[in-house]
């Protein structure tokens, strides 16, 4: 079962929507770097989540399209990022062949590059198995807070809330585990090549 037992020790569970307020609470409170790891290879996006549904209707144009109304909601983050000189990065673990699930997403990425979001992929084994011990869903705020998505036991990730959690030790697995990657990670621009 993933995250493992380890990283969430002495954290708090949290539904869907305290996940959602805890974020908005931590990112009030970041000073310099947020981090995102990404692991799963399929996620089902929440059931409003039309541009995904278009995509599998296998209408691309629509699809994209929606995907940039989707990212353009998002802009004021990427300038608040900007004008903070936040460090910022996505880090997306990829297992080729892509996923139906990752073909669509990359669609995403594209788009929310060239609006500035700094998107690092490491190319993986296919033959791991994701998430794993090490690698799961996490978002980092500076070194003070972790959020943790659960995404169920299921093959296809679908959010059901996560876990917060201070705890320094956590914290600092979880840092090593992302650095670790983002030296072996090369940008997004390099990967679609």
């Amino acid at each position: 079962m993933y995250p493992p037992a380890w990283a969430l020790t002495d954290s708090a569970r949290l539904d869907l929507e305290e996940f959602g307020k805890a974020f908005a609470g931590a990112w009030l409170q970041i000073e310099s770097r947020f981090l995102k790891l990404e692991c799963w290879q399929t996620y089902r996006e929440l059931e409003a989540n039309e541009s995904q549904q278009v995509y599998e209707r296998g209408d691309i144009e629509s699809a994209r399209e929606l995907l940039r109304q989707e990212a353009e909601l998002d802009r004021p983050l990427y300038e608040e990022v900007s004008r903070r000189n936040i460090e910022y990065a996505r880090v997306r673990l990829i297992q080729e062949p892509l996923s139906a699930y990752l073909q669509y997403e990359l669609l995403s990425y594209r788009i929310r590059a060239d609006m500035g979001e700094n998107i690092e992929v490491v190319r993986c084994d296919p033959a791991l198995y994701l998430p794993d011990e090490r690698h799961f869903d996490f978002l980092l705020f500076d070194r003070h807070t972790a959020l943790i998505h659960d995404y169920g036991a299921g093959e296809v990730g679908l959010q059901a809330g996560g876990w917060l959690t201070h705890e320094p030790s956590v914290i600092t697995v979880l840092e090593e585990t992302v650095s670790s990657l983002r030296r072996k990670a090369i940008p997004l621009q390099e990967y679609l090549i």
